[in-house]
C-alpha cells in the first residue's frame, strides 16, 4: 500500500481543486446535471460556495457559463432576472425550456398511460347529472415569464360532434384536493395557492382560455368576473385535432394558430404562465408538446 505524506496530499488537493474549480470546466460538467443537484452543491459545498473578486461564487459563475453556451437566443429572452435570482435560477429555467411538456398536475383528469405525463383524458368520475359531466383540468408547472412560447394542443374525441375542451395559460401554483372544474370557475381558484415570487403580474388577467368547440375566448381575474368574446372568425368549431398557442409576453398577446390562420385573442397580458386544458366530455383527451412558431400565416 502506497502512503502519501502530508506535502503529497496538500499538492495533490491543489491540483485537483485548480482541474475542479476552474470554472470552464465546472461549466462543462454541470451541464449534464439537473437543477436540484447542482443547487443542492451550492448549499452544501463550500468550496463551491467561496466568492470570487466579481462576488460570485464558482458554481454560480460555472452556471452563468454554461447558460451562454448551450441556451439558443430565444431561451436567453425569456430568462429574465427578477430581485434575488441569479445564475443559478436561469439555469433551472432554461432544464425546463428545453424539456419536454408535461401536465404536471391534475385537478381530477387522469393520464391516459402512467408513463406519459404529456397526455390526459376526462376520467369520467366527475359528472353533473347522469347524463353531463363536469369540467376536469391538467395545468403544466413549466412557468413561462418572458419572451414567446409556442405550443401545440392536439385534442381527441371519438364523437365529431361532442368533446369540449378549454386550451390556455392561467397563473402558476398549486391546486389543493378540493380544486374542481376550469381555471375560471370559482371553485377551482377558491382551492388554488398562487406561485409568488416571480415579480409583478401588471394585471389581472390570471386565466385566459380558448373554448375550441364553441369559438370563444375567456379570461378571468379571478374575483368573479369574467370576459367573454363569441364566434371568433378566421377559426372553425373542432372537437378533435391540433391547435397551437403562442404566448407573446414581449408583446403581452396570447395567439390562437389554425390551418395557417392566427387569432390574437388577448392582449395586455404580464407576469408568469403556465399552460393549462380543460376537459368537459368522458373520452375526450388531449397532449401537449412543444412546437416551433409557424412562419407563414394569415391574419
Amino acid at each position: 500500500m502506497i502512503h502519501l505524506d502530508k506535502k503529497q496530499k496538500v499538492e495533490d488537493n491543489t491540483a485537483y481543486k485548480e482541474v475542479l474549480l476552474n470554472t470552464d470546466t465546472l461549466s462543462k460538467i454541470i451541464s449534464y446535471l439537473p437543477s436540484i443537484s447542482l443547487l443542492n452543491l451550492a448549499l452544501t459545498c463550500k468550496t463551491f460556495g467561496i466568492l470570487d473578486d466579481d462576488d460570485l461564487s464558482v458554481i454560480k459563475k460555472s452556471a452563468h457559463i454554461s447558460v451562454e453556451e448551450i441556451a439558443t437566443v430565444e431561451q436567453l429572452a425569456a430568462l429574465p432576472h427578477y430581485d434575488g435570482e441569479n445564475s443559478l435560477a436561469d439555469y433551472h429555467y432554461l432544464q425546463l425550456m428545453r424539456s419536454p411538456l408535461l401536465f404536471d398536475q391534475l385537478v381530477r383528469a387522469e393520464y391516459v398511460n402512467s408513463g406519459d405525463k404529456s397526455c390526459v383524458n376526462h376520467s369520467g368520475n366527475t359528472k353533473l347529472s347522469t347524463s353531463i359531466f363536469g369540467w376536469e383540468t391538467a395545468l403544466s408547472n413549466n412557468v413561462l415569464r418572458a419572451g414567446k412560447h409556442y405550443v401545440s394542443f392536439t385534442t381527441l374525441h371519438h364523437e365529431d360532434d361532442c368533446g369540449n375542451f378549454w386550451l390556455g395559460v392561467m397563473r402558476p401554483g398549486k391546486a389543493n384536493q378540493n380544486a374542481s372544474g376550469s381555471p375560471v370557475d370559482e371553485q377551482f381558484y377558491q382551492n388554488f395557492s398562487r406561485r409568488l415570487g416571480h415579480g409583478d403580474c401588471n394585471n389581472n388577467v390570471h386565466c385566459c382560455m380558448y373554448g375550441v368547440v364553441m369559438r370563444m375566448f375567456l379570461s378571468s381575474n379571478w374575483d368573479g368576473s369574467r370576459n367573454s368574446r363569441f364566434n371568433c372568425d378566421g377559426l372553425e368549431r373542432m372537437s378533435s385535432g391540433e391547435l397551437g398557442m403562442l404566448l407573446d409576453l414581449d408583446e403581452g398577446t396570447l395567439s390562437v394558430y389554425k390551418n395557417g390562420r392566427k387569432l390574437v385573442m388577448k392582449r395586455g397580458l404580464a407576469g408568469p404562465y403556465c399552460w393549462v386544458a380543460s376537459i368537459g366530455d368522458k373520452d375526450a383527451r388531449v397532449t401537449i408538446k412543444r412546437g416551433t412558431i409557424p412562419i407563414n400565416t394569415r391574419l
